[in-house]
């Protein structure tokens, strides 16, 4: 017998526009939790036979192992007993923390960072229609108070949008009681992850310590806060109208090779500033931040817009340069030895490294690599995406080693007594993580082992 709970997934996949007629792959995003096995468990109930359901779930290896490594287990249990094939992926011990200082972040956002990057490998190698998330209503209300606390713009009061490219929230319209209620009702367990209770992340304290004090003290704050997102997401929606017409306006332009983003500045300069700010944000997304950019940065450059002050600065991984004529936002990339090579890739083809030849190949779940069309110089990397940077060594290169720390590249070198040919050894860059990490050493074509980084 259908539910309220299922009937309300299978109208959002609807809406969505999911064919149930269609032989395709659904994914689903599990942790174990109460509205990740909710999702999973009415997904089941509401597909038909001809769409495959696939899950995933992540083991981010923060807290002890019996707990975390526990967590995926209880899902990959459950998954065996409805028949629905699960992947694990498990982030290396620490890896959460050194990306977090890396970027200058909470642990919260790092950890947001290396799971959306498992999310988007699996939904690649896959070939998934869609990956659905659990995010409920709850959620979106914290999600707009930590905003609002952080002085977010109408986009950010939005709060969590229901479809983001291959992303799907849909039970972002239902409340935690209902979720909880349905796998109560169903007799099915969930598991409860014990650092929720622990204040030290801002969204435990928005959870633990100020929705029950809201509660208490202003009834129906919450649908005044649901109500104010979606006004927001209204005004959010004109806006962007009308960023994407003075896109023109500037002679906004985007070199896709390059990574470089530009605007005229006199132009610029005469639109209003919450336009001037989006432009900005727009030419951030499009080159690609390392980290999140400095707001600093960002009103900076609308403060100037209308004077003739000059500068540059770096920040996050891209050079901003507040020029005579233009504003332009470039990808901060290190220079290359003289004597090497630098080459990003990014669909397949033929590639100059200096005097040798690169072919490329893209295959289902990663990369083949050819060097000069000899097949003793094959190379394979599972999971790497387009694009990617095949180049020599640089100073203060390190990769990561079997057991998740770093180890320089002058060491690796040192240790294969490759010093005839240490600037010709290809090296794979990955330009799709945040901190684009090294993931091999292309010793094989020169006689050395090859040092691939697996995940």
């Amino acid at each position: 017998m259908s539910s309220d709970f299922d009937d309300h997934l299978r109208r959002e996949l609807m809406e969505w526009g999911l064919d149930f007629n269609a032989r395709v792959s659904i994914g689903v995003a599990v942790s174990g939790g109460a509205d990740s096995m909710a999702l999973l468990t009415s997904l089941c109930h509401v597909l038909p036979a001809n769409i495959t359901l696939k899950a995933i779930t992540i083991d981010h290896n923060m807290r002890s192992e019996e707990e975390s490594g526990g967590d995926a287990q209880a899902v990959k249990d459950y998954c065996r007993k409805i028949g629905v094939p699960c992947a694990c992926h498990v982030i290396p011990r620490g890896k959460v923390d050194e990306l977090a200082k890396e970027r200058h972040s909470g642990a919260e956002e790092a950890a947001r960072t290396l799971r959306y990057q498992a999310f988007d490998t699996f939904i690649e190698c896959n070939n998934l229609v869609c990956l659905c998330l659990a995010h409920h209503k709850n959620d979106q209300i914290e999600t707009v108070l930590m905003r609002l606390f952080a002085g977010g713009d109408t986009n950010a009061l939005s709060g969590i949008p229901k479809k983001r490219g291959k992303y799907f929230r849909p039970l972002l319209d239902v409340e935690r009681k209902d979720i909880e209620s349905y796998l109560l009702n169903l007799g099915i367990e969930w598991r409860t992850d014990r650092s929720n209770s622990e204040n030290t992340m801002l969204r435990n304290r928005v959870r633990n310590l100020l929705w029950p004090m809201l509660d208490a003290n202003f009834p129906g704050w919450q649908d005044g806060v649901w109500s104010m997102s979606r006004k927001m997401k209204d005004n959010n929606t004109v806006l962007e109208s009308c960023t994407d017409l003075a896109f023109d306006r500037v002679d906004a332009a985007f070199d896709e090779k390059d990574r470089v983003y530009s605007l005229m500045r006199f132009a610029f300069s005469r639109e209003s500033r919450a336009v001037q700010r989006r432009l900005i944000y727009r030419g951030i997304k499009m080159v690609g931040a390392q980290s999140r950019v400095p707001s600093t940065i960002v009103e900076n450059i609308l403060d100037d817009a209308a004077g003739k002050a000059e500068w540059k600065e770096n920040a996050s991984g891209i050079e901003f340069e507040c020029g005579s004529e233009r504003i332009i936002l470039r990808k901060h990339v290190k220079e290359a030895t003289e004597s090497g090579f630098f080459v990003i890739i990014e669909k397949d083809g033929l590639y100059a490294l200096g005097s040798r030849k690169l072919r490329v190949r893209h295959i289902d779940g990663g990369m083949q690599l050819t060097l000069n069309e000899d097949e003793s110089s094959v190379i394979f990397l599972l999971n790497l995406c387009f694009p990617f940077v095949c180049r020599s060594r640089q100073s203060g290169d390190s990769i990561r080693t079997g057991d998740g720390s770093l180890k320089a590249v002058s060491r690796i070198f040192e240790d294969w007594k490759c010093g005839p040919h240490r600037d010709e050894i290809a090296i794979i860059q990955d330009l799709n993580a945040p901190d684009q990490p090294l993931v091999c050493l292309w010793g094989q074509p020169f006689g050395y082992k090859n040092w691939i980084v697996k995940e």
